[in-house]
């Protein structure tokens, strides 16, 4: 039986242009933007957020993620605690929340594709910019969470969509 659902958010394509800005400062790109507009409409026609309470890294390319797929529309939590890189650090962020609905984090890689191949079964290669991912978890808090607690549900990377033609870019 299926108790909780984790979903976790890749941020968008992050600029290069300005090499002097700091990692947390970078924002996202032209094609970051684009990514964002068509992920948006297929996470607005999959999820109900009545359930799922958001936390994002704190970042300005997970911020602005952020703003171009909820719209400003559904409440986002920034965590510094989520500008990570490192999967541990999500698994001890994860076990302390005290929510009792399903959970979505926009954050970083590493860490992302580390805890899915962590808490999953099922075992994944790439997880790239504005990639979205669903896991089904078998526990009743948070604080259970652990290895091998959860199955994917769902794994859809942007540019597998239909909707998704950047510059007429080729997906293979």
């Amino acid at each position: 039986m299926i108790e909780k659902k984790l979903f976790l958010l890749r941020h968008a394509k992050s600029s290069w242009k300005n090499l002097e800005l700091d990692d947390h400062e970078r924002p996202l790109s032209e094609r970051g933007i684009f990514s964002c507009q068509v992920m948006a409409t297929h996470i607005f026609k999959k999820l109900n957020f009545k359930d799922i309470s958001i936390f994002s890294s704190n970042s300005k390319r997970t911020q602005e993620t952020c703003k171009k797929i909820f719209k400003n529309s559904i409440k986002v939590n920034f965590e510094s605690e989520l500008y990570t890189f490192n999967f541990n650090d999500l698994i001890k962020w994860i076990k302390k929340i005290k929510i009792n609905k399903n959970l979505m984090i926009v954050g970083h890689n590493p860490a992302l594709i580390d805890l899915i191949n962590y808490i999953a079964k099922d075992k994944i290669i790439k997880f790239p910019t504005c990639a979205f991912c669903e896991i089904n978890l078998y526990i009743n808090s948070w604080s259970e969470i652990n290895k091998n607690t959860g199955e994917i549900k769902e794994l859809q990377l942007v540019k597998r969509l239909k909707s998704y033609n950047y510059k007429n870019e080729q997906v293979f």
